[in-house]
């Protein structure tokens, strides 16, 4: 049995590539290759994402001297490192690239969890000794793991191979398609971080146009605010005061668990209409689709145009743009038989592309090629 490291980190704090990466330790990969985990978690809040800490520098240097600890004492024929778009993640992931190309022999993947910022901003702008350095830990690369065929260019002339396949989940979130009880109000519902690059104030000022149109409707938002956050959360309570919306709007905090699972199966309509500069492959999509929710997203954001079959198995908005998005929830909210079809469409959509136990196959099979 092959060995192989994962790099990486887990919940909490939860966000899209630690639920991720926690999926894939827990998957089937632990009985075709014989694993071992490089934990390089930092558990505090989202606060601490990317800062210039001592924590987050101490973290990243003992994570460093256990990755050649671990090389040396498994000798594993290859190692898994997600990669960051922002300069102090990217040089710990280089540094980890570098240290496995030193100290073993074994192939290098890297899985970009984010969608064309990295080519195009961060790369791209970056200057020229720290874009020598990209060019030249990629370089000893064997494969790059992106989302769709579209976003294979942040990795054309950087590593010599690059494969495309999407995220997954475990099938404990399906459901069938189930129509609202009439007796109480649709729930047009967020499930993520509340930032307000994904979209928060968007949602609340489409929320003021929906209401004068229905009554019948709530707006339902799970997930946490983070300090970073503050100017966003006081710009989103001080709007609904002025527009009257506190009786349609309810804040959640985080669910997980059985939690998560129940505010999905009593969601109508999921609206996700990021403009998040690191958008990759929203696993709440994916989590929606399973459980025949009709999705409204946002074009142009990482994978999501590919994600989604526009009026098909979802809708898609421009970004920034609440009138867009309130129109298309009314006509969601309108159309109950449009709801159901968008629904189960998405959920076929789910069962035929972003299973985990797909994503499994394909990450399994990228490993076996890599080792070759």
């Amino acid at each position: 049995m092959e060995k192989v490291i994962l790099t990486g980190s887990v919940p909490p704090p939860y966000h899209g590539s630690s639920i991720y990466f926690e999926n894939l330790l827990n998957s089937e990969i632990r009985y075709v290759f014989e694993i071992h985990h490089l934990d390089i978690s930092d558990h505090r809040n989202l606060d601490n994402l990317s800062r210039l800490d001592f924590t987050n520098i101490y973290i990243a240097l003992k994570s460093i001297v256990n990755l050649v600890l671990l090389l040396r004492k498994v000798k594993p024929g290859l190692v898994y490192i997600p990669v960051a778009s922002n300069y102090l993640p990217f040089l710990r992931d280089g540094l980890f690239i570098l240290a496995t190309s030193y100290f073993s022999k074994a192939k290098i993947i890297v899985h970009l969890h984010e969608g064309s910022y990295f080519r195009e901003v961060f790369y791209n702008n970056s200057f020229g000794l720290y874009k020598r350095f990209i060019n030249y830990v990629l370089g000893k690369v064997s494969t790059a793991i992106v989302f769709t065929e579209g976003l294979k260019s942040n990795f054309k002339g950087l590593v010599k191979n690059t494969v495309a396949f999407p995220n997954g989940i475990k099938q404990e979130y399906t459901a069938g398609f189930k129509p609202a009880d009439e007796n109480r109000n649709i729930r047009v519902n967020y499930l993520g971080n509340l930032f307000e690059s994904k979209g928060i104030l968007d949602i609340l000022s489409a929320a003021e146009i929906v209401t004068r149109k229905y009554k019948n409707v709530e707006f339902n938002f799970a997930g946490a605010w983070s300090e970073k956050e503050e100017s966003t959360k006081n710009k989103a309570l001080k709007f609904i005061e002025e527009k009257n919306l506190r009786r349609y709007v309810n804040f959640k905090g985080v669910v997980t668990g059985e939690g998560k699972r129940k505010f999905l199966s009593d969601t109508d309509i999921l609206v996700f209409p990021t403009w998040y500069p690191y958008e990759g492959c929203p696993l709440v999509i994916i989590e929606a689709m399973s459980c025949s929710v009709p999705v409204i997203s946002t074009n142009d954001a990482g994978a999501i145009p590919e994600m989604i079959i526009n009026g098909k198995t979802g809708i898609l908005t421009d970004k920034k743009n609440p009138a867009q998005l309130a129109e298309a929830i009314i006509s969601l909210i309108s159309n109950k038989n449009l709801r159901e079809k968008i629904g189960n469409s998405g959920r076929e959509y789910y069962l035929n592309n972003f299973t985990m136990e797909i994503n499994i196959k394909n990450i399994i099979n990228t490993f076996y090629k890599a080792l070759d």
